[in-house]
């Protein structure tokens, strides 16, 4: 219940830190003079007084949101160590067939000898012109 209400909560400061970001004057005026309709800057949302708000908003929403992920990263753990990974899940589930063993190397030169020698024998002489 208590990892829903704290879920609810981020969700609600991603949504305030969006439209604080938003609001704020850039280089174009941005939303914030444009919703007063170009009122003077004595405007709720306009002139200077706006952007310092709009600013320290910005910043408490920003640490808000940055401490929440932290406290669900922490708090919200399970303490259940299942494989995350779809490798891990594969090597859980079944076991990963052993890598075969590799012949001695004496042994796969004495059959390319071997090879070699019926195939030379089997061949007819080049003819000479």
């Amino acid at each position: 219940m208590f990892e829903i209400l704290f879920t609810i909560f981020h969700v609600l400061i991603c949504v305030l830190l969006v439209v604080t970001v938003l609001l704020q004057a850039g280089k174009g005026g941005g939303l914030a003079g444009s919703i007063g309709g170009g009122l003077a800057s004595s405007s709720v949302l306009g002139g200077r007084t706006a952007a310092t708000f709009l600013t320290k908003a910005t910043t408490v929403l920003a640490t808000a949101f940055m401490l929440s992920c932290l406290v669900q990263s922490v708090a919200f753990q399970t303490a259940e160590t299942t494989p995350t990974t779809a490798t891990q899940r594969t090597m859980a589930e079944e076991q990963v067939p052993a890598v075969p063993a590799i012949p001695e190397a004496e042994h796969l030169l004495g059959e390319q000898e071997e090879a070699a020698e019926t195939s030379a024998a089997e061949e007819p002489p080049a003819e000479a012109q």
